[in-house]
């Protein structure tokens, strides 16, 4: 009976911590930590001391989704150098990163320092190393880099689209992961969102098993996403920030809210609370613990803004073309800081036939003790037509010249176990986002926000679930001091669940004392016997 108490316990307090993951991060404290992420990275980690690197590139980028202010004629300057010393020996992703980070600076990625960086770093890159040289990553951030900036493929490319898809596609495992792990696997996921509700399948044959299957991308993200939610670790993280936050990124960009989804709402938190465990308290995240540093912060900052445009109805955070920017919600009862100078519009970005026109003037950063200002979502302008990029990708990309569907094979890849209960039908993937969505809304409690917090239905149940466990407890501690008291009888309900034995009634010292009586004269009868048997030997 003990065991079962002790277990009724143990499942009470159990109950606890699965409950109050249950939360939602409202958007005015997803404001806070972009807000304190940024401050860190002005203190700590310029972008100016680190032009081109993935750290600095990802914070340009987390910047223009924001719509702040910063001097982007500098940045973009110094990318200049950048690109035109890239060559056969780096790494294909970090250029394709550079180029997300030349749009974000209002500047033309397909002529940086007198170079076409789009064209040298995907589709044309093999004129000088393999796309995928370093693995499945410079595949997938080839296609991010297209689709950031609407960017067509030419007829003469030495890889087209669906080739660079289909590339991707072989690099899956068995297991629906991609490449080495998590990182690359979030990578393919946000690379081929695009894709999932317009392509075909396409026949490849995959590096890991050298089986030729036909696959679509909608399967292959679907076999990832399944990948993912097992992967996931009791906290909600993955292993390290980097791939926690662009795992955030791939399910934003997919529509997957990774707060209350099922399959991302791990034992001890959901996938922002796995984030968060890497945020120290001078605002700034570290890649596996211990001090902040800069990419992992810049990683963080990519993911808390896109989980905020997320929760805006804002396309998926790479899609730069779209003049979109996150607004960030500052509290009611905050005054409102100074305003710093607005990002340029689109419209004011440079033209190949316009000299005269200038960059975005440089804009004074606040100072460290400040907190950057709230910036209103811009007007929405057409992008700039130019000789070199003026036509948008279709969302459809043909995997067969054919015009009739290509023939399935049978084959498939090996379903593999699961931990977690296996899906009821495939994974829903939402479609695209719609265009026009509403503003956010501003809470008028008059609360003013000291730290961050989550929802209080979840706590609330969390703090009941813990006051019955700790009653249950105490209730158990009291029986067991009871009983060693002798305070419980045993024909007593509590008596009986804590096995108390029944006092001896007065008779039993009666019985007992005759049954030693008893014993005693038997053991005088067999003494006698053994006396007279040894008298006859004698």
């Amino acid at each position: 009976m003990k065991k079962k108490i002790a277990a009724l316990l143990c499942a009470a307090a159990m109950l606890v911590p699965s409950v109050s993951v249950v939360a939602d991060y409202e958007q005015d404290n997803l404001t806070e930590m972009i807000v304190e992420a940024v401050e860190w990275k002005d203190n700590y980690d310029n972008p100016f001391y680190s032009i081109g690197s993935n750290g600095s590139n990802l914070y340009i980028t987390a910047l223009r989704r924001l719509g702040a202010g910063l001097d982007y004629e500098s940045y973009l300057s110094g990318l200049d150098g950048i690109s035109a010393g890239y060559g056969a020996e780096h790494n294909a992703a970090d250029m394709q990163r550079t180029v997300l980070a030349v749009i974000s600076s209002y500047g033309d990625a397909q002529n940086v320092g007198g170079r076409d960086l789009v064209a040298d770093s995907t589709y044309n890159r093999d004129a000088a190393a393999p796309l995928a040289k370093d693995g499945c990553d410079g595949l997938s951030w080839a296609l991010i880099a297209l689709e950031a900036g609407s960017y067509e493929v030419p007829a003469d490319a030495l890889e087209s689209k669906d080739q660079i898809i289909a590339a991707l596609l072989s690099y899956q495992n068995s297991d629906g992961s991609f490449g080495n792990g998590v990182m690359s696997t979030s990578a393919a996921v946000t690379a081929l969102a695009p894709y999932i509700e317009t392509s075909g399948a396409y026949t490849i044959t995959q590096n890991q098993t050298g089986q030729t299957i036909d696959i679509s991308p909608s399967e292959a993200v679907e076999s990832a996403v399944v990948y993912l939610s097992e992967a996931q670790m009791k906290d909600g993280d993955w292993g390290d920030a980097n791939s926690t936050a662009m795992t955030i990124i791939a399910l934003d960009t997919l529509g997957i809210d990774c707060e209350s989804n099922p399959y991302f709402s791990a034992r001890s938190g959901n996938a922002v609370d796995g984030l968060l465990t890497y945020r120290n308290s001078d605002g700034g995240f570290s890649e596996n613990g211990g001090e902040s540093d800069g990419e992992a912060t810049s990683y963080a900052l990519c993911a808390l803004t896109s989980h905020l445009g997320f929760k805006q109805g804002r396309s998926g955070f790479f899609r730069l073309d779209t003049g979109e920017t996150v607004v960030l919600v500052a509290p009611p009862s905050q005054t409102a800081p100074p305003q710093t100078t607005a990002a340029p519009t689109p419209s004011q970005d440079k033209s190949d036939d316009a000299e005269t026109t200038e960059r975005p003037a440089a804009t004074t950063r606040p100072a460290a003790t400040a907190r950057p200002a709230v910036t209103p979502r811009p007007a929405a302008t057409a992008r700039p037509s130019s000789p070199t990029n003026t036509m948008r990708p279709t969302r459809t990309a043909a995997p067969a010249p054919s015009t009739s569907p290509m023939p399935r094979s049978t084959a498939r890849p090996t379903p593999r176990p699961t931990r977690r209960p296996a899906l009821v039908g495939p994974v829903e993937i939402p479609g695209p986002m719609p265009t026009e969505t509403p503003q956010p809304d501003i809470r008028d409690d008059g609360g003013s926000v000291q730290t961050i917090h989550k929802s209080g239905a979840g706590t609330v149940v969390a703090i009941v679930l813990s006051a019955i466990a700790l009653l249950l407890i105490a209730s158990f501690v009291t029986l067991t001091v009871l009983k060693k008291k002798g305070k419980l009888k045993s024909d007593s309900a509590l008596g009986k669940l804590m096995g108390v034995k029944p006092e001896p009634t007065e008779k039993e010292p009666a019985r007992v004392h005759r049954r030693t009586e008893e014993r005693r004269k038997f053991e005088q009868r067999e003494r006698y016997k053994k006396r007279l048997k040894y008298r006859h030997r004698s």
